[in-house]
């Protein structure tokens, strides 16, 4: 065989021979835009995803789907888009969780079809927060001021340069209050649950894959074996199914990865973090 005939066939670039289940690895951040660098985390945005589940949708040697979920949560618009798309695809999907599955990363697991995780696994979080920081008194302190010219009665509401009013901070749970409603009843939809059982287990909570198994939150304990031939079965595959990944990283996105692994990224980084806004974090 030429060097050339052994590259196509070792080449893992998302094409593929015999039934397949094509893997879509869903790591990182969840956000609208990829704003990753070399010391960022990694991101998954709607439009990478969805890229990577039409292309495994148009492949008709691809029976089924595997989500590979290992995702802290991020932006609600976000993550509401990539789980439309996966109740929209023409395949079978299974999302497998591995280290976490939290808030926005379990959002968009509850839209597949079948859920697996390790029994070990960080799953929920089911909720939403919005964080906006309030420097004034420090503004203060340092002699720092600030002349704001405004149209609108709310529109500076959000600079941090003063403290929020109450009307501010109602206005502003009364839209949390809204998105963490249609979250529970996503989950609900999703699940074939009650929107009353999934609040009262919600509430932000974390769960180990074991304990979101016991309380119908995903369907198997397993690895990522189990996942595969559970998506084969699916997929109605007969034997063994060749495996297909359209994710290709880049060395600095490998980089990244690594050097966010490092630091503590993983289940720190879905319990503490500033600076947001709206999200599923």
């Amino acid at each position: 065989m030429s060097f050339m005939g052994a590259y196509l066939l070792t080449k893992n670039d998302g094409y593929s021979f015999g039934e397949s289940v094509a893997i879509i690895k869903v790591h990182g951040k969840i956000s609208m835009t990829s704003d990753s660098g070399i010391l960022q985390e990694s991101v998954i945005t709607p439009q990478k995803f969805i890229e990577l589940l039409n292309q495994a949708n148009r492949d008709k040697s691809v029976k089924a789907i595997l989500l590979d979920i290992n995702s802290p949560g991020g932006s609600v618009v976000a993550s509401d888009e990539i789980a439309r798309a996966i109740k929209e695809s023409e395949k079978p999907v299974v999302a497998w969780l591995s280290e976490i599955a939290a808030s926005g990363g379990y959002y968009i697991a509850s839209a597949s079809d079948f859920i697996i995780a390790d029994r070990a696994s960080v799953v929920g979080s089911i909720g939403v927060i919005s964080i906006f920081p309030e420097y004034s008194k420090l503004l203060e302190k340092i002699g720092v001021n600030f002349t704001i010219v405004k149209g609108g009665e709310f529109k500076d509401f959000s600079t941090g340069y003063r403290p929020m009013t109450e009307e501010e901070k109602e206005m502003l749970e009364g839209i949390v209050l809204e998105i963490y409603d249609q979250f529970l009843e996503e989950v609900a939809n999703n699940r074939n649950l009650t929107v009353e059982y999934v609040s009262s287990i919600a509430e932000g909570k974390i769960y180990t894959g074991k304990k979101a198994k016991e309380l119908n939150l995903i369907d198997e304990i397993g690895g990522r074996d189990l996942a595969i031939n559970k998506a084969a079965e699916l997929g109605e595959i007969t034997g063994n199914p060749n495996i297909v990944s359209y994710n290709k990283k880049s060395f600095l996105d490998e980089f990244s990865e690594k050097f966010s692994a490092n630091f503590g990224y993983g289940f720190a980084k879905a319990i503490i973090d500033s600076g947001k806004q709206f999200s599923m974090e």
